[in-house]
C-alpha cells in the first residue's frame, strides 16, 4: 500500500519563507563592519593609482595614439587585439578589470598579511598582460616603502600592452615619470613562447616578430641598465633572474601568464590566485617557475592571472563602467556575519515545516 505524500499548508510555507527572508536581511544589517588598521594606506595607494593613470593616459593622447574601443573607461592602457606583439589570447572584460584601483588597495591588503615592513624587498615578474595590475602592485608598494624589484616582459596577451609604439617598457618608464611609484627595473626580456618572442600571428599577419622583440628589449636594456634575459633554455632563464633578483627577496609577485614565472609543471595550473602564504605541493625539475622556486623557500607569492576569481575574493566588481573611485570605495572594509543568526533562522523555519508536517498527519 502506497503512502499519500504529506501535503503542508500553505500558511507554513510563506511562514518558514518569510523567516527566511528576514533572517537573511537581519544577518546583513547586523554584520558587523571593520575598517582596516591600514585604511590610510589603502586609499592613499588608490590615490596614487587613480594619478598614475591619468598621467599615462595623458602621456599615451601626447604620442596621437588612439584609444580602443574596447577601452570602455577610456584610460589608454587597452591595447589592440592583435599586433607583433600579440602572445596569447585575452579577454578584455579582464584586461578593464585590472585597471581599477581598488587593486592597489588590495596589495596593501596583501603586504601587511604578508608580515611586510617598510624598506623590504619584492621581486616583480610581469609580463605586458595586465598593466594595470603592475600599476596597482607598484603604487602600492611605493605607498608603503618597499623596494620593488621588477623584470619585465614584452610579450602580451591580446588587448593587454600589445602596442610596438607604446609597450610594457614605455608604460614602466612614464610609471616611474609619473612620481606615483618609485622601482627599479632589473631586467628585460621578450617573453612570449620559452621568452624569446614573437607573436601568435607570426606568419599570418606579420613575419619577423620574434627579430622585433629582440631589438625592442635590447634597445631597452641599453637605454635602461636592465639587464637583457635572452637564454638558450627556459630553466636558465628562470636561473637567471633569481640571480638579477637577489637573495633578499620577502615576495614574489607573478603578473600575467609567463612561463618563466608560472613554470611548465601541470601543477601551475592549480596555483591560487591571491595571495599565497604555503604551497602542498611542489614540482621537482628546473622548469617549475619563479612561483614555485620562492614558495619552496617559504616565501610569500602573489600569483595575479585569474581575474575573475579575484574579483570574486576580494569583492571587487568585474569590469566595472565607470571605475571605482578612492573616495567611493568599499575595499577598504572586511564584513563579517554572526553564524548564530544564521543557524537560528535556519532552526526557526525547519521547526516551522516541522509543525507543518504533523498538522498535516494529524488531520490525516
Amino acid at each position: 500500500m502506497k503512502h499519500k505524500p504529506t501535503k503542508i499548508k500553505k500558511a507554513y510555507l510563506i511562514a518558514s519563507l518569510a523567516v527566511l527572508i528576514l533572517g537573511f536581511f537581519l544577518t546583513l544589517f547586523l554584520a558587523n563592519v571593520e575598517a582596516a588598521e591600514f585604511e590610510e594606506e589603502q586609499r592613499n595607494a588608490m590615490k596614487r593609482m587613480e594619478r598614475a593613470e591619468a598621467y599615462i593616459k595623458n602621456r599615451i593622447l601626447e604620442k596621437g595614439i588612439e584609444i580602443e574601443e574596447t577601452d570602455l573607461n577610456k584610460t589608454g592602457l587597452l591595447g589592440p587585439e592583435f599586433t607583433e606583439l600579440t602572445s596569447t589570447p585575452g579577454e578584455e572584460g579582464a584586461k578593464r578589470s585590472t585597471l581599477n584601483p581598488e587593486f592597489s588597495a588590495v596589495m596593501v591588503r596583501y603586504f601587511h598579511k604578508a608580515g611586510l615592513e617598510e624598506g623590504d624587498t619584492i621581486a616583480i615578474g610581469s609580463s605586458g598582460s595586465f598593466p594595470g595590475f603592475m600599476i596597482a602592485v607598484l603604487t602600492a608598494a611605493s605607498e608603503m616603502k618597499l623596494e620593488a624589484r621588477v623584470i619585465a616582459s614584452l610579450g602580451a596577451s591580446m588587448h593587454g600592452a600589445t602596442r610596438v609604439e607604446y609597450n610594457i617598457f614605455n608604460i614602466l618608464e612614464d610609471l616611474k615619470q609619473s612620481g606615483e611609484a618609485d622601482f627599479n627595473l632589473v631586467g628585460v626580456s621578450c617573453g612570449g613562447a620559452n621568452d624569446k618572442g614573437g607573436s601568435v600571428m607570426e606568419g599570418f599577419l606579420y613575419e619577423g616578430t620574434a627579430e622585433l622583440s629582440y631589438e625592442i628589449t635590447k634597445e631597452e636594456a641599453e637605454c635602461t641598465g636592465a639587464v637583457f634575459i635572452y637564454e638558450d633554455t627556459l630553466s636558465e632563464s628562470i636561473e637567471r633572474r633569481l640571480e638579477v633578483y637577489g637573495d633578499d627577496i620577502k615576495m614574489f609577485i607573478n603578473i600575467g601568464g609567463a612561463s618563466t614565472n608560472l613554470g611548465t609543471s601541470s601543477y601551475s595550473l592549480d596555483f591560487p590566485p591571491g595571495l599565497v602564504m604555503s604551497v602542498d605541493k611542489i614540482p621537482e625539475g628546473k622548469e617549475r617557475g619563479l612561483i614555485f622556486e620562492y614558495a619552496a623557500e617559504g616565501i610569500p607569492v602573489v600569483n595575479l592571472l585569474s581575474v575573475k576569481k579575484l574579483c570574486q575574493m576580494n569583492s571587487i566588481a568585474f569590469d566595472p563602467v565607470p571605475l571605482p573611485s578612492s573616495s567611493s570605495s568599499a575595499v577598504y572594509s572586511t564584513v563579517t556575519y554572526n553564524p548564530l543568526h544564521i543557524v537560528i533562522t535556519l532552526l526557526v523555519a525547519m521547526a516551522i515545516l516541522i509543525a507543518g508536517i504533523i498538522d498535516s498527519r494529524k488531520k490525516r
